[in-house]
Formats: structure tokens, C-alpha cells, sequence
């Protein structure tokens, strides 16, 4: 392998092991709405419901991506945007292929992010974008 294509593969290995983590985050996902649907989420009316679990999932999430940065730290702004962009389009990804697959229709899931219905999801997905950038800057501290 060249030096110029080692360095660069090292430069960028960080942002690659941020995307292959990205699965254990969608798990972290999965696992906040099991919970959800398995224990409160039964109990309380739907917008407490709602509240809770994005919450719940923005904390699992700035708790992960602290591992992360422990682990494969994020040098700079742009690694982290790279990161975070990547992660934001598989979310939207993952979310839309699960709702499909699910029967739901494209206005329902469109439903699903509309803040001013009080859906609070869209929280999350700005979470996913900025945090691994506010976590490296809170890291580099």
C-alpha cells in the first residue's frame, strides 16, 4: 500500500468505525422503544410517552457517542459533521424502511416528525447530527 493511501486510510478511520458503530446505535434505538412500548408507554397518554423516550434516546445516545469518542476520537469539525451526516441519513434510512415495511404510509411516517403535532422525534435526529461534534468539543475540554 502506498503512503499516501495509508495515510489517508489512518486519517479516516475514525469516521469509518463512527458509520460501523452507527449499528449499535440503531440497537440503543430499537431498545429505547421496546422499553417504551413494553412499560410506560402503556401507562401514560401518548405526548408524556412521546417526551420520554426522546429523552431517554438523546441520553443513550450522548452516552454512546462518549464511548465513541473515548475509543476512536473525532480530530476535528469536520470529521464529526462527516459523522454526523451519515449517521442523520441512516437514521432517516433505517426509519423510513422499518415504517414501510410496517404498512405504515408515507404521510404517517411523515407525521412522525412534525413538531407542531408535538412529536418530539425530530429532537433526536438533530442529536445524532450535532452530537458527535458537541461531544469531541466537550472531550478536547
Amino acid at each position: 500500500m502506498s503512503t499516501a493511501r495509508r495515510r489517508k486510510r489512518i486519517r479516516n478511520e475514525p469516521v469509518r468505525a463512527w458509520t460501523a458503530a452507527w449499528v449499535g446505535g440503531a440497537a440503543l434505538g430499537v431498545a429505547n422503544g421496546i422499553v417504551r412500548e413494553g412499560t410506560y408507554g402503556r401507562r401514560l397518554p401518548e405526548p408524556a410517552a412521546n417526551a420520554i423516550s426522546v429523552a431517554s434516546a438523546i441520553g443513550l445516545f450522548v452516552a454512546y457517542f462518549g464511548v465513541l469518542q473515548h475509543r476512536w476520537p473525532l480530530r476535528s469539525s469536520v470529521e464529526a459533521a462527516r459523522v454526523g451526516a451519515v449517521w442523520f441519513a441512516l437514521t432517516m434510512c433505517f426509519e423510513v424502511g422499518v415504517g414501510r415495511a410496517r404498512g405504515k404510509t408515507w404521510a404517517d411516517i411523515g407525521g412522525e416528525y412534525d413538531l407542531r403535532r408535538g412529536r418530539l422525534w425530530p429532537l433526536v435526529l438533530i442529536s445524532l447530527t450535532a452530537g458527535p461534534e458537541i461531544v469531541r468539543r466537550r472531550s478536547s475540554v
